[in-house]
């Protein structure tokens, strides 16, 4: 076997340790989702055992021919994919098997060209094998490596360049089909709410249902804006939130699914009609002096104050709970979600005569 050794045996060990630090920072900042019906504490235990277990024995079985920069990427970069698959395996099933067949199939097929080849040294035929499986199992590790590195990158490229990891293939409203946006034209995925139904569908399928309720509720609530619904790892007890600068309503993974979908659209309900009071603040600024002393304007007002001021519910959750954004949001939100699932009752009960919104 070619001697494929470029840093000292020291090295080796210290880049390990060195580049597992670095992106153990850079994983939870991406990528880092609990495992479902774990804890925090106990997933972050996994992952370090994931991370401690495949550096020993890439330095085990790596140290006397394959010591160089390159192995300690792979090392790395198979704990950390096989965790990701742990983690996401029921948010991205097909990525992964599609990832994992072609890396086993190619792994299968090197292993084959391998160790099929003609041993002509029959003196050292055991010691051969043995060279050409190491070998085999090194490669096949490697091609598991790039279909794991694969699978992190797709499922992290939203994360890293906007707020998501998982996106709708249903697209936002535009101003040439916003008059369609209603219950009653939509009503095949409104249908998909009921929760014997909800609990069948996909995250996919799921968020495709909630981007439908976003561009019907952009309609009703007459926003010139398009909503664009995504889910995101998001800290514990937060459902979702809503960014005026790139307009989306991003939903908590674990919010989208574990809770039914009565919370989960009360979330983007609420979240909507954040995007709206954006709106009837952008409306205030417009105004000439005389027009902002309007009825009309004076929630804006609060509104406006508590955006430049907004109180993180971490910091003071009683504060956050009883601003007027975040009050008036929470009933309409409770308003709206009442109305779907009345009109999806009357629906049913009519026999198919679908409700205007």
């Amino acid at each position: 076997m070619k001697d494929n050794n470029s840093i000292g045996k020291i090295d080796f060990i210290t880049e390990h340790i060195f580049w597992a630090a670095l992106s153990w920072i850079w994983y939870k900042n991406i990528l880092f989702r609990c495992i479902p019906l774990h804890s925090l504490t106990e997933s972050r235990i996994i992952l370090l055992s994931v991370i401690v277990i495949s550096c020993i024995m890439g330095i085990i079985f790596q140290m006397g021919n394959d010591r160089n920069g390159i192995s300690v990427f792979f090392n790395l970069v198979f704990a950390y994919g096989i965790y990701t698959v742990i983690a996401y395996m029921n948010i991205r099933f097909r990525l992964i098997v599609i990832c994992f067949v072609i890396s086993a199939v190619l792994s299968i097929v090197y292993a084959v060209l391998i160790l099929s080849r003609i041993i002509k040294n029959r003196k050292c035929i055991y010691r051969i094998i043995l060279k050409r499986t190491i070998q085999a199992g090194v490669i096949s590790k490697k091609l598991i490596s790039s279909g794991l590195a694969i699978i992190m990158a797709i499922i992290g490229v939203n994360a890293l360049f906007g707020s998501s990891i998982l996106k709708p293939d249903v697209r936002p409203s535009t101003p040439n089909n916003i008059s369609d946006q209603t219950i009653s034209n939509n009503i095949d995925k409104v249908l998909l709410l009921q929760d014997d139904i909800w609990a069948e569908l996909t995250m996919r399928e799921r968020l495709n249902v909630l981007q439908t309720i976003a561009n019907i509720e952009q309609r009703y609530l007459g926003l010139p804006n398009e909503l664009n619904v995504c889910a995101a790892n998001l800290d514990e007890g937060t459902l979702g939130y809503y960014s005026d600068n790139t307009h989306e309503i991003v939903v908590s993974m674990d919010s989208l699914i574990y809770d039914s979908s009565w919370d989960v659209l009360d979330t983007v309900c609420h979240e909507a009609y954040h995007s709206y009071q954006h709106r009837i603040v952008e409306a205030l600024y417009g105004a000439d002096d005389k027009s902002r002393n309007l009825k009309l304007f004076r929630k804006a007002y609060s509104y406006a104050n508590e955006f430049e001021n907004y109180i993180n519910g971490e910091a003071d959750f009683c504060s956050y709970y009883f601003q007027d954004c975040e009050y008036d949001a929470r009933e309409y939100a409770e308003s709206a979600v009442n109305d779907y699932y009345w009109k999806i009752k009357a629906y049913l009960e009519e026999g198919g005569i679908s409700y205007e919104q």
